[in-house]
């Protein structure tokens, strides 16, 4: 009983983690990155599409 929760509790922090780290990559200082537009998503023929697949993003 114990072991399972310790177990869940693990599985828990290491998705925060890796959550954590995806949400601080896209945080820079200085220039502006094109990955921070990656999780935009923009109607195209009727479907929400990744900016990235429609449009060339420079910096």
């Amino acid at each position: 009983m114990i072991n399972d929760l310790k177990k869940d509790c693990e599985v828990r922090m290491h998705k925060s983690v890796e959550s954590l780290d995806v949400a601080f990559s896209k945080v820079r200082t200085g220039r502006a990155h094109p990955a921070i537009l990656k999780d935009i998503m923009v109607p195209y023929y009727g479907a929400d599409t990744p900016l990235n697949q429609v449009a060339n993003v420079g910096v």
